[in-house]
């Protein structure tokens, strides 16, 4: 096996059992040496190749983050036009923010680990840079009022989510659904043109 080969398999167990621990029991009850343990590998790789157990989490975190931005894109794309697919993006990102494997990392523990500068930093890399993206694309094809800040919009819309996701039970029935649709819907609707 090369180091690379090497490097890949030892990265890749400690991404998946730490994900899965992080999540079944968040981030502040996982001991190291557990990961290290199930991992079947050295404490010394860790700090080889994440440093320490934050710095595993913000890789555990990424791979989170890009796992949400597939599935935010899968729910947008259920639809061809450009304003539907804000909305259903949206129910996507807190549909995929409350899976199981994903809520106690991202939402719970996230901002606690990595302090509130680092966890938006991550954040404005994945989730809001592709929302930015988008909210853009509608500016340019005429969708937004004049007025509408695009950067202001993406805060705006990012805060109202983040909380939206905190409070959406994971288990939601179709009901709870229909009523985030509406409430997104109508939230969005202020910032489009009559």
């Amino acid at each position: 096996m090369t180091n690379k080969e090497a490097t890949r398999k030892t990265t890749s167990a400690l991404l998946s059992v730490a994900r899965a621990r992080f999540a079944e029991y968040g981030y502040f009850d996982v001991a190291l040496e557990k990961i290290v343990e199930e991992a079947n590998v050295t404490r010394g790789a860790v700090y080889h190749h994440f440093k320490n157990k934050q710095g595993l989490f913000v890789a555990v975190l990424e791979s989170v983050q890009e796992e949400v931005a597939a599935q935010i894109e899968k729910q947008a794309l259920k639809s061809d036009e450009a304003w539907e697919q804000l909305i259903l993006g949206c129910v996507g990102f807190i549909k995929a923010a409350n899976a199981k494997e994903n809520r106690q990392i991202l939402l719970v523990d996230a901002p606690a680990v990595l302090g509130w500068e680092v966890w938006r930093s991550v954040d404005a890399k994945h989730s809001m840079s592709v929302l930015q993206a988008h909210i853009e694309e509608l500016k340019t094809q005429g969708y937004l009022r004049e007025e509408v800040d695009t950067q202001l919009m993406t805060f705006a819309l990012s805060g109202a989510l983040n909380e939206l996701a905190l409070q959406f039970c994971a288990n939601f029935k179709k009901k709870q659904e229909k009523k985030l649709l509406a409430t997104l819907t109508q939230f969005v609707s202020g910032f489009r043109k009559a």
